[in-house]
């Protein structure tokens, strides 16, 4: 039997991290979660998972982009997928999209909240084939 691939989530949004633990588990992820930044970077560390879904605005309004810095630019971890979601759109009206902003946002993909769980499911599908 193959080892389950690990997806971590990172958010401060108890309901989103609920509802996507339980669509991720449905498609046979094992998921991880953490609550802020450093919580987040911590389960990195100790857990390496496979995919991350990173929120962008958590303790501050660019946390996730921080995070996601830290997390590219480390010599162990740069390999793991990153999956921006975020809200911002909604709470700024400014839109973000890998095709303008992917060079310096240090993700692996990005989409705007709410997303559909099976569209959730499917992006990390991808990315952790892209990664192996």
């Amino acid at each position: 039997m193959a080892e389950k691939k690990k997806v971590l989530i990172i958010d401060d949004n108890i309901h989103f991290v609920k509802m996507n633990t339980i669509a991720l588990e449905a498609a046979g992820y094992e998921v991880e979660v953490a609550y802020n930044s450093e919580e987040g970077f911590t389960k990195v560390e100790y857990g390496q998972p496979d995919a991350i879904i990173l929120d962008l605005m958590m303790e501050r309004h660019d946390s996730g982009f921080t995070l996601a810095k830290r997390i590219k630019t480390h010599p162990i971890y740069k390999r793991i997928p990153i999956l921006m979601l975020t809200a911002v759109g909604d709470a700024t009206g400014f839109r973000f999209s890998m095709e303008k902003d992917g060079y310096w946002m240090n993700t692996d993909d990005f989409a705007d909240k709410p997303i559909e769980a099976d569209d959730l499911v499917t992006r990390i599908g991808e990315l952790i084939s892209r990664s192996e």
